[in-house]
């Protein structure tokens, strides 16, 4: 199989850094008219005609459809993502503009206001800005965190948030301060470049530090070029937040130069990584099939960059951490039958969560498997016309699998190979301790819908900076807003459960299952699209739902669940076996049936419009009575369970369902019986048992788990 990226980016046929025979084209001018679709191009009715035609070769325009919603036309005016912030920056208003508001989403930024002020005079003196890094492979490096935590107490409100693509945010940055605290991220060797916008997003992969795993340190490695591959290449981060400071020019072959974000980090602490990857050859290299644009700025992107995000994410046969299927790209390491070296990737295609409510022409959708995938034909044929439809699953929706692959071959220039079998996917979060294979440890911790904060009985941020100071732990973000602690020395294992028993964070086996396989979006009070609450009333959902099982006698079963106070689905909802999906004020829309491994298939929306919050234990009753007593298996998931009766089927059960109904019903598969743990009782003298109580007590723990702790270490090695 090719290399991942080439056939990515359709640049060419190669394996990266060996180029025999190809030197890389200049850019070259662009043409003036815009071609034809040829007669045999096999469109959708329908189907918008792009840019370019397929195979049309270089050189090409680089502008698109006539007629094209305003956010295309703001990203054309914008002079390589510029104007009109650069001009919005230099003024004393607390806000920017709306057409600067798209602009800033590629630097990395959203604005917005404190909707919890009831006043609209209040909301407007408000303004403030998030600010979304972009950390390929949710690596999080001590320094990097150190300085986060410290910008967050000086410009921030106080606290960070892991998101569900492995990056962080940094919320309540006035705009008077956005240029000190971007230029400090970029001092630390990181970037919030490409954190949000119309471009490829975090490229994802598993939280694991398996150093010595050739399947996974390729995953990280190929996520990373990817990631710098479809960076935005324009000056326009430099000038505006760096004082016009470029980086160092290293040359990185014929291709051209290598942009840094700042000088005094030329190279951001993951790009050491790829160093012998060739990628500028990759980016301008034309294969004459259409790929490059002919930008001189952007040769893969051109000027009005992507119709809409787009998120790829790369993981290893079975480990889907990485909710892969909702990816517009996803990629699958397949290795040669030794296990070390690298044969080709599988690619899914199209997947995506957000739509709209009571508009059918939007929707989730999970990826489809394809050999090979190219972002070039999401540039050239993605739908610039409406913003909501603009995403790549709706025009692989609209061509179809085969349609959308074929379209693949004409800008690749050759037929791709067919899909690898693979083993069954299994939905991994990586929390509590595991070997790295390398001598040391990693920790995985659970954070609750990925709120870095410090609050009583829980300091969570404290906890981390103490860990990252006093032990030298590097982090790694989860897909599911948690965090991976990693490059732990074995002694200091007790230590490390010591601090965070000390600042109230619980170890993986004493989180329920429910809160565990929990996420939500942030929601209010600063999402600007919120329709209700999602992260701040995830923990009493979590608690209510578990609560309905035990008085069912289920408390032993689990199952995903998410919540998102908008239908946009930052949360990924619709691949949850139940999910809350905000339709209104203090209202969900019920949704149910995804898979409990996050493959292949996205729940169904119930008739259940809206749901009030309230009325949540009403609900879910009938569904886990119905699950409880109809079963096919004891372990039959709820996802699996409503996928295969059918949503219709579940609904119709409800609505004739009778509350408390549940007690004359059966189980299908009643649950074993409890085991009591036997304990027994340890005689210590007094003056021993004084110095375990005062050491317990300096360490946060309490006497018979310091004591159980001691005499395991000491039996154990």
């Amino acid at each position: 199989m090719r290399s991942l990226l080439l056939c990515a980016a359709g640049a060419a046929a190669y394996h990266l850094g060996a180029w025999p025979g190809h030197a890389a084209r200049a850019p070259a001018a662009r043409l003036a008219a815009e071609p034809q679709a040829p007669a045999d191009f096999g469109l959708a009715p329908g189907q918008k005609f792009g840019p370019t035609a397929p195979a049309h070769p270089a050189d090409k325009p680089w502008t698109n459809l006539e007629t094209q919603e305003g956010v295309q036309l703001v990203k054309a005016a914008s002079n390589d993502l510029r104007q009109p912030l650069l001009a919005d920056m230099g003024n004393d208003e607390i806000s920017v503009s709306k057409d600067s508001i798209h602009i800033l989403k590629h630097h990395g930024s959203y604005m917005q206001q404190n909707r919890d002020l009831k006043k609209k005079a209040d909301r407007d003196k408000s303004y403030q800005f998030m600010l979304r890094l972009k950390v390929p492979c949710g690596e999080v490096p001590g320094e990097l965190y150190r300085e986060l935590d410290e910008l967050s107490n000086k410009y921030g409100q106080g606290d960070l948030r892991a998101t569900t693509r492995q990056a962080f945010q940094l919320h309540g940055v006035l705009k008077g301060n956005l240029k000190t605290v971007i230029a400090t991220i970029a001092n630390v060797g990181s970037n919030t470049y490409g954190g949000c916008g119309d471009i490829n997003r975090n490229v994802m992969v598993p939280a694991v530090c398996f150093p010595n795993n050739p399947a996974y340190v390729a995953a990280q490695t190929y996520a990373k070029a990817i990631a710098d591959l479809f960076r935005p290449m324009t000056e326009a981060f430099n000038e505006i937040w760096l004082d016009g400071e470029k980086a160092p020019r290293s040359r990185d072959g014929e291709g051209g130069s290598r942009r840094r974000a700042e000088a005094a980090a030329s190279v951001e602490y993951w790009q050491k990584d790829i160093a012998h990857f060739d990628l500028d050859k990759v980016r301008n290299y034309d294969n004459g099939n259409g790929i490059i644009t002919g930008h001189p700025v952007e040769p893969i992107y051109g000027r009005t960059y992507l119709p809409k995000k787009f998120k790829m994410a790369v993981t290893v046969p079975g480990d889907n951490s990485v909710d892969l299927y909702i990816n517009d790209v996803g990629a699958v390491v397949i290795m040669e039958p030794d296990g070390k070296t690298v044969k080709g990737f599988n690619i899914v295609v199209g997947g995506g969560m957000g739509r709209t409510h009571r508009k059918e022409e939007t929707f989730a959708r999970a990826a489809d498997h394809l050999g090979f995938a190219i972002i070039a034909v999401q540039r050239d044929h993605g739908n610039r016309e409406v913003r909501s439809s603009a995403r790549l699953k709706y025009l692989v929706h609209t061509l179809g699998v085969d349609g959308f692959r074929a379209l693949v071959e004409k800008y690749l220039g050759q037929k791709m190979e067919p899909w690898v079998p693979l083993p069954e996917w299994k939905y991994l979060d990586w929390m509590g301790w595991h070997e790295q294979g390398d001598g040391k440890l990693m920790l995985g911790i659970n954070v609750e819908q990925g709120r870095v904060a410090d609050s009583p009985g829980l300091r969570v941020k404290s906890c981390l900076r103490a860990l990252v100071d006093n032990y030298g732990v590097d982090l790694l973000l989860t897909p599911s807003q948690s965090i991976v602690l990693r490059n732990i020395q074995p002694a200091q294992k007790y230590d490390v459960e010591a601090v965070l028993r000390e600042h109230g964070i619980k170890l993986i086996d004493e989180v329920d299952a429910i809160t565990r396989k929990s996420i939500a979006c942030p929601a209010f009070p600063l999402c600007g699209l919120a329709m209700t609450e999602a992260e701040r009333v995830q923990p009493q959902i979590n608690a209510r739902l578990l609560a309905v099982l035990r008085m069912m006698g289920m408390g032993s079963d689990d199952f995903v669940t998410r919540t998102t106070g908008c239908p946009n689905g930052c949360a990924r909802p619709y691949m949850a076996e139940i999910a809350f999906v905000g339709s209104g004020p203090n209202a969900y829309q019920l949704w149910l049936g995804g898979s409990p491994n996050q493959a292949e298939r996205t729940a169904v929306a119930t008739s259940i419009f809206k749901m009030k919050f309230e009325d949540l234990e009403a609900t879910v009753e009938p569904i886990f009575a119905m699950w409880r007593s109809q079963r096919n298996s004891p372990t039959e998931a709820l996802g699996d369970f409503c996928h295969r009766v059918g949503v219709p089927v579940v609904e119709e059960f409800m609505a004739a369902y009778e509350p408390g109904a549940w007690k004359g019903m059966a189980p299908a598969f009643p649950p074993p019986p409890a085991v009591e743990t036997p304990t027994a009782t340890v005689g210590v003298a007094s003056d021993l048992l004084v110095k375990i109580e005062e050491e317990a007590s300096a360490r946060g723990l309490d006497a018979p788990s310091l004591l159980d702790m001691i005499v395991r270490e000491a039996l154990e090695g």
